[in-house]
């Protein structure tokens, strides 16, 4: 739980730094006469940019501050403390496990370290047939940061596969549940108690066919019958039982008051969602006229053609401060929002193996660390995300305009106001001021443009992904009703009723008693299901009384 808080807080807090660099780089331009302000010189806004810059990655090769502490909680403390708990056994001391959990954690730190040196000795192209400054400002600025940001980008591409298959699916289904609500509880109690009435039934009717007095041994189809039985019973009881609790909680109850905000956010979900998969089309497809540099580049958009919804949103609303830095707050938030949910949704998935499930206070600490690193990893992804494809040039520039009108004294934009116009990568580089986010992005991409031309295609992924869990949940949803249920029948399980601690509760089990009742039990009393399993293992027949 300790690494598990530290490690999300960090990765928020690194994240909510972004809209923050943004305000700071926005605050340096006139929108009235598109040129910087008398006290923007660059010296101030050099200091200014090294405060974010430090409080990013720090200012030498190892000191390490937000995504240093990132990459230590991705190949360190989460790796130890998941195997820490991987390798609980009974009488077994804690300097025992600790040793065992860092020979594994060993791994990670190699590939830690491999990354690091690779980034070391990576060197930028040329990019020779690039003709802006601004590029090869950025590819001539390259210092103690360009190993950090390899292992940031191999990070941040790991996050964008977390997007593809998490978030898409999670910003599809979180506005559907929000406008569907729970579905109707009192018709889930009903439902509950006459699946339970009809497994009682099938019980009696399996236990009349030997009466007490007889002496006539079960079969074993009848013992594996009731033993399945007895089980379903279990289940349908916890069932009954979680139901009745959600029906009985105060939540239910303020149902007639939460059920309007719901619909609001679900609305404005509804709406963000068609803005960040209607920009990141947008883009994506603008990529595709790229013809400064393309490819070579990473898929760098220098000059967009296209008009981004979000984007232009953003540049809008810039006059109204801070309205556009809520939204990006929003936005961020969102996300991951959305990645939690699909992370509870699908859960933690090695191709069709069901690794790990979420339930309320029975999430093994395994699965709760391994839904850590993908929260982590998936912001590092949203860092790329956000700058390069849902709001690039507002990302990169924020409110930023300049002039583009150009005197034998230098730019004049008075008569002249259609000219001022938004920053963007082919702007001139003594105008216009990239944020630190953008900047390191842009490392990333130009300095190993096979990350760049992977994160272009993991675009195409997402919007995929985004399209098939959008029809998916809407065929389900026209199935069995678009609300949630309040509980999930999938979760009923042996394994989360054992960890709910409802297996001990056996004992005072209505279908133990009539089992007992009729002689079916072994002497000496136990749990129906627990007794008749090992009879059932052990292959010998119940015991009966005269």
């Amino acid at each position: 739980m300790i690494i598990t808080i530290l490690a999300l807080t960090l990765c928020l807090t690194t994240v909510a730094l972004f809209p923050i660099d943004i305000y700071l780089v926005s605050r340096i331009m006139d929108s009235a006469t598109g040129l910087r302000y008398e006290w923007a010189t660059d010296a101030v806004i050099a200091h200014m940019q090294d405060t974010v810059r430090i409080v990013y990655y720090g200012k030498y090769y190892f000191s390490f501050l937000a995504y240093g502490l990132i990459a230590s909680f991705c190949f360190f403390w989460i790796p130890l403390s998941y195997f820490y708990f991987e390798e609980l056994e009974e009488d077994q001391s804690v300097g025992s496990r600790l040793w065992a959990s860092l020979k594994y954690t060993f791994f990670f730190i190699i590939i830690a370290c491999t990354l690091l040196v690779t980034g070391l000795f990576v060197k930028p192209n040329e990019h020779e047939d690039v003709g802006l400054d601004w590029l090869r400002k950025i590819l001539t600025d390259l210092d103690g940061s360009g190993a950090l940001a390899f292992v940031a980008g191999v990070m941040a591409l790991t996050g964008m596969g977390v997007l593809v298959f998490y978030t898409a699916p999670g910003l599809s289904l979180l506005p559907l549940h929000l406008l569907g609500g729970l579905k109707s509880i009192p018709a889930k109690v009903t439902e509950t108690h006459a699946q339970l009435a009809a497994n009682r039934v099938r019980q009696n009717a399996i236990l009349n066919r030997y009466p007490p007095g007889g002496h006539r041994q079960m079969s074993d189809r009848d013992r594996h019958a009731l033993a399945e039985l007895s089980r379903e019973e279990l289940i349908l009881k916890n069932r009954s039982r979680m139901v009745q609790g959600v029906r009985d909680s105060w939540l239910n109850r303020c149902q007639c008051i939460i059920r309007p905000f719901q619909i609001i956010f679900g609305l404005a979900g509804t709406t963000l969602t068609t803005l960040l998969v209607a920009s990141i089309v947008v883009t994506t497809l603008d990529n595709l006229k790229e013809e400064v540099c393309g490819a070579p580049c990473g898929y760098i958009l220098t000059r967009p053609h296209l008009p981004n919804p979000l984007n232009l949103l953003f540049l809008k609303l810039s006059p109204f401060f801070p309205v556009d830095y809520i939204l990006m707050v929003l936005v961020i938030l969102y996300m991951f929002w959305a990645t939690t949910k699909g992370i509870i949704s699908i859960g933690i998935r090695f191709l069709w193996v069901h690794l790990y499930k979420f339930r309320q206070a029975a999430t093994p600490p395994q699965g709760l660390l391994a839904a850590t690193m993908l929260l982590m990893l998936s912001l590092a992804g949203l860092g790329y995300s956000l700058t390069m494809s849902v709001a690039p040039d507002y990302s990169m520039f924020g409110s930023q305009k300049y002039c583009n009108h150009t005197i034998i004294t230098g730019r004049e934009c008075g008569d002249y106001p259609a000219l001022i116009i938004p920053c963007h990568i082919g702007a001139p580089k003594e105008l216009c001021t990239p944020t630190v986010t953008s900047g390191f992005i842009l490392k990333i991409v130009l300095v190993t443009p096979a990350l760049g031309i992977a994160f272009y295609y993991t675009q195409w992924l997402f919007l995929l992904m985004f399209l098939f869990a959008l029809l998916f949940n809407v065929v389900q949803g026209c199935r069995n009703g678009f609300g949630v249920d309040p509980i999930d029948e999938s979760e009923d399980d042996e394994d989360d009723i054992e960890a709910r601690g409802l297996l001990t509760a056996m004992s005072a089990d209505g279908g133990r008693r009539r089992a007992d009742r009729r002689g079916l039990l072994i002497p000496g009393g136990g749990a129906s299901y627990g007794s008749l399993q090992t009879q059932t293992g052990n292959g010998a027949g119940p015991s009966s009384r005269s």
